[in-house]
């Protein structure tokens, strides 16, 4: 389920303001209706120790990541790959200074994907350098190159990874602790539930990208990021370029028609079969190019009235803490203000 909870630590947030029919309820217990809180405390006995902590499996633990994070260019991970860093994510607890070293039993997490063991073990054998070399760029927006074009700085994902015995030790890299802890403000939040069953990489971004797009829908009021482009009040426009990007398919598909087919539609088709985000695009083009996609967001209630009315209440609590002063997120292409 997509999380869209807010706990009382992150009351300076100016940017999760959602739209009222495209979140679905997700919690579980009354007491974490009540005062909006899914960030997972840290308990007594599970405070690291020198060989790291054992993962604990939860498929209602958070996924919380910096918007500047979250849409940045990356390098393309297998899909374990995929998972194992946000199962990482996942642990990051209210409160937390420093990230941490996690153990995970080959046994246990592929119960916890609900996938074959087999599967799991035979991709271990690999994962250590692999994991090792994946990297993140983060998009300078103040240095541009000589050419006009973004910088980047770029991060790796771990800072070290060890698999031994059917145990697998990883750490992410400190240098994601910006991204990832204390935030409050421009993250995006959803429980580790709404991406377990999606079955590549292309489509966990692509929910998470998508997600996070859903959170400056406020009542249709979202500013277009491109005037010349006609669109509903509940669509998105994104370029082709940022796409090809962010997914690093610069060099692959040669064409737009090819890339948006193979990328972009096939990965929404999991996204709508497996998760409780409903989003229709259509392609803008520019002559005879495909120049833009505009996704649309669809109804995701599943005509649940508790679901409809948990999420008015916490729409209420969104707008009391909320200082309505606007905030920007850059691309190369498009300066989305809302």
């Amino acid at each position: 389920m997509i999380v869209k909870e807010f706990a009382e630590s992150r009351t300076g947030e100016k940017n999760m303001e959602e739209k009222q029919i495209q979140i679905p309820d997700v919690n579980a217990d009354a007491e974490e209706r009540d005062n909006y809180t899914l960030i997972q405390e840290t308990p007594e006995d599970d405070l690291p120790g020198e060989n790291g902590i054992a993962i604990r499996y939860s498929k209602d633990f958070n996924i919380v990541q910096a918007n500047e994070l979250l849409r940045s260019k990356q390098s393309d991970l297998t899909l374990m790959e995929s998972k194992l860093i946000r199962l990482a994510v996942s642990q990051i607890m209210k409160g937390d200074k420093d990230l941490r070293t996690y153990k995970v039993n080959v046994s246990q997490l592929a119960e916890f994907l609900e996938v074959p063991k087999t599967n799991v073990y035979r991709s271990m054998q690999d994962i250590n350098i692999s994991l090792m070399q994946r990297v993140i760029f983060i998009r300078d927006k103040e240095v541009p190159d000589k050419k006009g074009k973004p910088n980047y700085k770029i991060l790796h994902w771990l800072s070290s990874v060890e698999y031994k015995d059917g145990t697998l030790t990883y750490r992410l890299s400190d240098e994601l602790k910006p991204y990832l802890i204390g935030l409050s403000e421009m993250f995006t939040l959803y429980s580790y539930d709404s991406i377990i069953k999606l079955p590549t990489n292309y489509s966990i971004r692509l929910f998470e990208l998508l997600t996070s797009w859903v959170n400056i829908i406020i009542k249709g009021e979202n500013t277009p990021a491109f005037p010349d482009i006609s669109t509903d009040p509940d669509e998105i426009v994104l370029a082709i370029d940022y796409l090809r990007d962010f997914f690093d398919c610069n060099d692959k598909y040669k064409s737009a028609g090819d890339f948006v087919r193979n990328v972009i539609e096939v990965n929404l088709g999991f996204i709508n079969q497996y998760t409780n985000l409903k989003v229709s695009f259509r392609k803008h083009k520019k002559g005879r190019s495909i120049s833009h996609v505009i996704f649309k967001y669809e109804n995701t209630w599943n005509n649940d009235p508790k679901a409809e009315e948990h999420n008015n209440q916490m729409l209420d609590t969104i707008r009391s803490i909320k200082n309505g002063e606007p905030a920007q997120f850059e691309t190369d292409k498009e300066v989305i203000t809302f």
